[in-house]
């Protein structure tokens, strides 16, 4: 296997911690009552904080990530802004920077 292919120690932190957020939020997400959910996040002010706070970085995240993606010539981009809809930010940013550091480390070895 070429060098370029081997995972990474960062490769594999960022897909730890993927996987991480994927069972942390969907182990969470399975106990919350959906018709409730808006009502929840909303809460009270600490959760209404946080809230708030995760939504305007998600957003800023989501743009970071299509245009890095695009940047990097990594395929369908816009794909991420429509995976971050049903998909838990703690698993896919993660995803997204595995992705990325193959791309980077794919581009530094044509070079």
């Amino acid at each position: 296997m070429s060098d370029s292919r081997r995972s990474t120690p960062l490769q594999v932190f960022w897909a730890l911690l993927a996987a991480s957020g994927l069972v942390a939020v969907g182990a969470t997400a399975s106990q919350v009552d959906p018709g409730r959910f808006f009502d929840q996040i909303f809460a009270n002010p600490a959760v209404a904080t946080l809230t708030l706070d995760l939504l305007v970085l998600g957003v800023g995240v989501v743009v970071f990530v299509v245009v890095e993606a695009s940047r990097l010539g990594m395929r369908h981009p816009w794909l991420w802004a429509v995976l971050a809809v049903p998909l838990p930010g703690a698993f896919l940013v993660p995803l997204f920077f595995v992705l990325r550091e193959r791309t980077l480390r794919a581009d530094m070895s044509s070079d």
